[in-house]
């Protein structure tokens, strides 16, 4: 039996100490007997979800799928290099930018940006030349942000991207617990998951308690598809 995985930090298990171990992935494999193929990415986006589905991989390989969107403001655009190989590349933003679309706050607003070039591509040039590369791309993402999209844009491509990973897995026969982390979401997911006090690490992930919470909840869902 093979499980297909796909998410965001969440699924890739950030901040555990033993992601491969931990991680709610694992541990529903371990319940089922099962091989885990884990597509999850840090900061990935519904974009690249989507495209990892339909484009990179064969859904019709796999027993049964487990997808957690993320939130719906993250995107991701194929930089297109001179001297490498094209590149598919993750915009992240702070994972509160809902509540950024609603208030209006400057502080998450200056964060806005393309993770990739400042964390890995920009780390090349010196530091005047990054300076000025990276304040394009930060102009580039404000008004993308800010004169683009708005809450009905991310809203409505946040419902394209749910109808067609269940519409696609429907097509193909493939069994699909469908989960997300936007807690903001008005989408009729078969699971939000959600961490407390008690089942959240330092930095908002789930511990190693939340994800077992996560996989006996995904469980319950998966034997109702039975």
């Amino acid at each position: 039996m093979k499980i297909y995985f796909d998410g965001c930090s969440w699924t890739w298990g950030s901040e555990l100490e033993n992601n491969e171990e931990e991680r709610y992935p694992k541990l529903i494999c371990d319940h089922l007997g099962a091989e885990e193929i884990n597509f999850s990415m840090c900061g990935g986006s519904n974009d690249r979800i989507v495209r990892n589905l339909l484009v990179e991989n064969d859904i019709e390989k796999y027993d049964v799928a487990f997808i957690q969107m993320t939130y719906s403001a993250r995107t991701e655009y194929l930089k297109v290099a001179r001297w490498e190989e094209d590149k598919w590349t993750r915009v992240s933003v702070r994972k509160r930018f809902e509540n950024w679309l609603r208030e209006d706050s400057e502080k998450d607003y200056s964060l806005l940006g393309d993770k990739e070039y400042y964390d890995t591509a920009l780390s090349k040039f010196d530091s005047e030349r990054k300076k000025l590369v990276a304040d394009d791309i930060t102009k580039f993402w404000r008004y993308y942000y800010t004169r683009v999209a708005n809450i009905k844009y991310f809203q409505t491509k946040e419902k394209i991207h749910l109808e067609t990973i269940r519409n696609t897995c429907k097509a193909k026969g493939v069994p699909l617990v469908l989960s997300t982390i936007n807690t903001y979401s008005n989408l009729d997911f078969d699971y939000v998951m959600k961490v407390k006090k008690v089942t959240s690490a330092p930095k908002g992930h789930p511990n190693k308690l939340g994800h077992q919470i996560i996989a006996n909840d995904l469980l319950k869902h998966y034997e109702n598809l039975l």
